[in-house]
């Protein structure tokens, strides 16, 4: 998924819901030629387009706004922060905690790394 461009990402999420072509443009209430271009990667949709898709695919905003380049944190950083907002408030607390401190470990051992 990583090297997918976000026209092959949209196929791939259109046809794992067996939406056509057609179908999404109406869900998404935009034109099938903008899907159509889209997926050719012809055109890099707006955030507002993102949106409208989000809805219709039934997917986060988020995910298509990292994924078509309009974010700067990693795919797999979101799908991380989605997952823990189905948490309970203590539980989430403990996996932040957990989670900044093996990042904080990571960033001594580049820095020492660099150091040598």
């Amino acid at each position: 998924m990583k090297n997918m461009s976000f026209g092959q990402y949209l196929i791939q999420l259109r046809t794992e819901k067996s939406i056509s072509q057609r179908k999404l443009a109406e869900l998404a209430r935009v034109t099938n030629s903008t899907i159509s271009r889209i997926e050719a990667d012809a055109v890099k949709p707006d955030p507002a387009t993102l949106e409208k898709l989000a809805i219709a695919l039934q997917v986060d905003k988020a995910l298509l706004l990292t994924k078509c380049g309009y974010s700067e944190i990693p795919e797999e950083f979101v799908i991380i922060a989605r997952k823990t907002g189905e948490l309970s408030e203590e539980k989430r607390k403990e996996a932040f905690k957990i989670f900044n401190e093996t990042i904080d470990r990571f960033l001594l051992d580049d820095d020492e790394d660099e150091e040598e």
